[in-house]
């Protein structure tokens, strides 16, 4: 969107999933399935898991301080599977731009781009 726009307000959402890496590997497994419905869970795979999310969390706090950094107007809200960030005063674009500079994937969040009208017709 364009710096200058007065005719729309760009809400932009970031959602980082505790449990989704993003891009599975043909022969990877989701941790996760070895726990979830598993009638004999085994140890190795609760300390696969404890591998996974310590992996996951710490990329998705690095992730929330860039961000952050970058911009002070965020409303952060944590939920039961992900962390929600969200913004009306800060372009998408700049934020991707951050991510995909520290090497972070685009499979590794998921973006909701809103706009609203600010007055009148489009």
């Amino acid at each position: 969107m364009r710096q200058d726009n007065e005719i729309c307000i760009q809400r932009i959402r970031f959602f980082f999933h505790f449990f989704e890496k993003g891009n599975w590997l043909p022969s990877e497994k989701p941790p996760l399935d070895d726990i979830i419905k598993v009638k004999k869970v085994s140890s190795k795979a609760v300390r696969n898991l404890n591998k996974f999310l310590t992996s996951r969390l710490e990329r998705i706090a690095t992730m929330m301080e860039l961000l952050t950094e970058a911009h002070d107007d965020w409303a952060i809200t944590g939920k039961k599977d992900y962390i929600l960030m969200e913004t009306e005063t800060y372009d998408f674009n700049d934020s991707i731009k951050i991510l995909q500079e520290q090497g972070f994937d685009a499979s590794e969040f998921n973006l909701k781009v809103e706009y609203t009208r600010k007055w009148g017709i489009l």
